[in-house]
């Protein structure tokens, strides 16, 4: 059995760690984001609105949202969101 100190440093190392490994997956994301199309208004330019509008009016924003995602993998959950509320 570990004693309570021991198990707190192995939580706390484990939480730092993934807290890390997060951020640079995010910060990579970004940058991918950016070298691809620049600005949200160049990644606007490159979304198929129509097909996009089809589905939000077919199923709802969520179903677009993902389509978003689905066609444009680099595009956050917030630039997907953003597309399609201003749809």
């Amino acid at each position: 059995m570990i004693d309570p100190l021991t198990g707190v440093v192995v939580v706390a190392a484990v939480g730092a760690v993934a807290a890390f490994t997060g951020d640079r997956v995010l910060r990579r994301r970004k940058r991918a984001f950016r070298d691809r199309y620049g600005t949200y208004d160049r990644f606007r330019t490159q979304v198929d609105a129509d097909e996009v509008r089809a589905v939000r009016d077919a199923r709802g924003e969520v179903a677009a949202v993902k389509v978003v995602r689905d066609r444009h993998p680099l595009a956050s959950l917030a630039h997907a969101h953003r597309y399609v509320k201003e749809l």
